[in-house]
């Protein structure tokens, strides 16, 4: 204990576990430790004294160690065995009219199917030998039949239509669309359900069957296109609501949107000093409710647990997965999805590889900040890398607009306080991974001189495109350890109700805004996220002019500050002097509910009483000197113990926005009489952060399925 206090950041220049995931082993710690030996002491000095990120990773690649490593694209292809025997089993559950499980089955049929590309798909386009047909189209007409019967019409439509476009067999398509016609018109949409009735009509053609049956399907698609075509008028309607998915509503900021901080509300202001940094403040009054900020992420990245079962791109649990066109790990929620996908197209013959070296998702998301864009983006990018200072953006009156790729390289990455071992770790991470985008398409054509003569090839082991990537690597990699956020999505056991319900994390962002609010274990405001874009809401007052903290994770009710402390010290660098870390408050386990610290009626200092012990109602506020009578306060607290069970009971018939307005009238009346820490009035924050994480992103547990 006296050993932390004489060194508060016990764990300052700790990088393994930014840069090495400790759960799941992988070849890159056995990698480092080669490298790291093979190094002589005086080449390590040589190291040490190096001011730039271009000269570290060139040296690095200087070492012949370095390149003891054979890097091959290494992903989960496709297999058209594996996709014949899930789309087989499929079939047998939708016989047997289970069609939750035939769902499941198809998708994954859908995943493993070979998508035709390149020349085999002009060949088999240009064919009409159904021999040729894909199994991948086959496996999605056959996922949406079973989508078809479940009433997830809107899936279904996206399935018919992407296994046209893949070359559906001649012979089959009338079904398709016959089956799209028929969804069609049950949504309302009869302009486009009339023409895929026509669209069905001339592929009828095509199908082989007898002459009866020919004739039985041509009579009932043109009874329907009859009734159509003789209608008034035909055009579609709105469509019905138990046929709409709608997302997590977006809320508005409270109070209208910042003209300079664009994500945040107008009752948040961002503030600069030497040793605070950027922080956020408040410009008005808070009130618990007040929504500050909602942000889309400047990059993110799944986690790799959530790969089977949520889109990569927006991070939506996936009812009808659409898969990669080349591998089988990683899904998406549309086509749409898919094709915004660049990162992937870079990363997809690496994926597997990046997975295997045990890499952490700092890593990860420190590469996603590159594979997003093209290389060509950064190149014309570097003249301005080096001409914003920190302090002017926030301190002059330049919009701050977090898609701008400016306000994320200006985030703090602490470089000068990095011992020589935490940069050399970082350094072979980033030389391992340049190694890996090289056996990727994503430096093809962009390192000649022709195309940018700022950047000449010298003939080095590493060329000075490539050397520039992996300086901005290496930065990134500083940024996140301080700057980015989980994402998550509320895990409910059962449909509405939130017994057991629990948060879960899906992946890792970067929120250029929500980065600048510095840490409180005793936490101004709740997060949730709808798909990937975090949504803040306050939860306790706060006053104008005072700082808007959040919480990076360490909040008072659930740790002690000793524990607190060490982690954020170990993990952001810095030792908390939070009020609740400052004056030591109880975890909840803790908690003392006879002595409270009720607010003076005229100066609002705090009155220290124990309730048990009360004598005299009249308490003397020790900073004005004037008595307060807490009897009516005392009656106020019974009232709000009425509204909390009132609030619970309203949370377990899940009607959440009646708990909402509850919870927030509640915290309300604690916080006019009372000072934390207080038992209630913290059990009341938490209630209510569950009923806000209702509201963003849910996924509820399925039921298991009959054999």
């Amino acid at each position: 204990m006296d050993d932390e206090r004489e060194d508060p950041l016990p764990h300052l220049h700790r990088s393994k576990k930014m840069v090495e995931d400790k759960d799941r082993p992988g070849f890159f710690k056995d990698y480092h430790r080669a490298v790291r030996k093979a190094i002589s002491n005086d080449q390590f000095n040589e190291f040490s004294k190096l001011k730039t990120n271009d000269d570290r990773i060139r040296f690095c690649f200087s070492l012949p160690a370095i390149h003891d490593i054979d890097i091959k694209p290494y992903f989960r292809g496709k297999s058209e065995k594996e996709a014949l025997e899930k789309k087989e089993a499929g079939n047998k559950c939708f016989g047997r009219k289970n069609n939750l499980e035939a769902l499941r089955l198809y998708s994954q049929a859908v995943v493993k199917a070979p998508v035709p590309s390149g020349k085999y798909w002009k060949l088999i386009k240009e064919s009409a030998d159904p021999k040729k047909m894909t199994m991948y189209a086959i496996c999605l007409a056959n996922r949406s039949a079973a989508l078809y019967h479940l009433r997830e019409y809107h899936y279904c439509v996206k399935d018919i239509d992407e296994a046209l476009e893949h070359h559906y067999p001649k012979e089959l398509k009338y079904k398709l669309y016959k089956r799209k016609a028929r969804l069609l018109s049950h949504m309302k949409q009869h302009v486009e359900a009339r023409d895929a009735y026509r669209q069905a009509l001339k592929w009828l053609d095509w199908a082989k069957m007898e002459r009866e049956k020919r004739i039985e399907h041509q009579t009932d698609i043109q009874k329907w296109l009859k009734m159509y075509e003789t209608g008034k008028v035909v055009k579609n309607w709105d469509i019905p609501e138990c046929y709409i998915e709608h997302p997590p509503v977006i809320p508005e900021l409270t109070g209208g949107r910042n003209e300079r901080f664009l994500s945040a509300s107008k009752k948040i202001d961002i503030h600069y000093d030497n040793n605070m940094g950027r922080y956020a403040v408040a410009s008005e009054d808070i009130e618990p409710g007040d929504v500050l900020v909602t942000e889309q992420p400047f990059a993110s990245v799944l986690n790799r647990e959530e790969f089977g079962s949520h889109c990569q791109k927006c991070f939506k649990t996936t009812k009808a997965p659409i898969p990669c066109k080349k591998c089988s790990s990683v899904l998406f929620c549309s086509v749409e999805c898919r094709q915004s996908s660049y990162f992937h197209t870079i990363e997809c013959p690496i994926l597997d590889l990046l997975v295997g070296s045990g890499m952490s998702i700092n890593c990860f998301l420190a590469l996603r900040l590159v594979t997003q864009k093209p290389v060509s983006y950064f190149l014309d990018m570097k003249e301005k890398l080096n001409e914003e200072d920190l302090k002017e953006i926030t301190n002059n009156k330049e919009v701050y607009d977090p898609s701008d790729f400016m306000r994320l390289y200006n985030l703090v990455c602490h470089s000068q306080f990095r011992t020589a071992e935490d940069l050399f770790h970082r350094c072979v991470m980033i030389v391992f991974l340049i190694k890996a985008l090289k056996k990727t398409k994503y430096f093809d054509g962009k390192g000649s001189s022709s195309a940018y003569p700022l950047f000449k090839d010298k003939g080095d082991k590493i060329n000075d495109v490539e050397l520039f990537i992996g300086s901005l690597l290496l930065r990134f990699l500083q940024i996140v350890q301080f700057n980015a956020h989980e994402v998550s999505e509320f895990y409910l056991m059962s449909p509405r109700s939130l017994d057991g319900s629990k948060n879960e994390t899906l992946g890792a962002a970067i929120y250029p805004t929500l980065a600048l609010f510095n840490h409180s274990c005793h936490s101004a405001q709740v997060r949730y996220f709808s798909g990937q874009q975090v949504i803040t809401k306050a939860i306790r007052n706060i006053r104008k002019g005072e700082i808007v903290p959040e919480n990076y994770g360490q909040s008072f009710p659930s740790k002690n500050k000793i524990q607190r402390k060490a982690e954020l010290a170990d993990r952001y660098w810095f030792e908390c002097n939070c009020e609740a870390c400052q004056n030591d408050w109880p975890m909840y386990k803790d908690m003392d509910t006879s002595t409270m610290r009720f607010k003076c009626h005229k100066c609002h200092g705090p009155l220290n009483v124990n309730t048990e012990q009360l004598l005299n109602p009249f308490i003397k506020c020790e900073k004005c000197g004037d008595q307060t009578n807490i009897l009516s306060t005392l009656k106020n607290l019974q009232n709000t113990e009425q509204t909390f069970k009132g609030a619970c009971k309203e949370m377990e018939t899940y009607n959440l926005e009646k708990a909402e307005a509850l919870l927030i009238e509640n915290l309300k009346q604690l916080e006019a009489c009372l000072y934390p820490p207080y038992r209630d009035y913290h059990l009341t924050q938490e209630a209510y952060m569950k009923v806000c994480l209702c509201q963003g992103n849910i996924r509820i547990k399925q039921p298991k399925t009959e054999e």
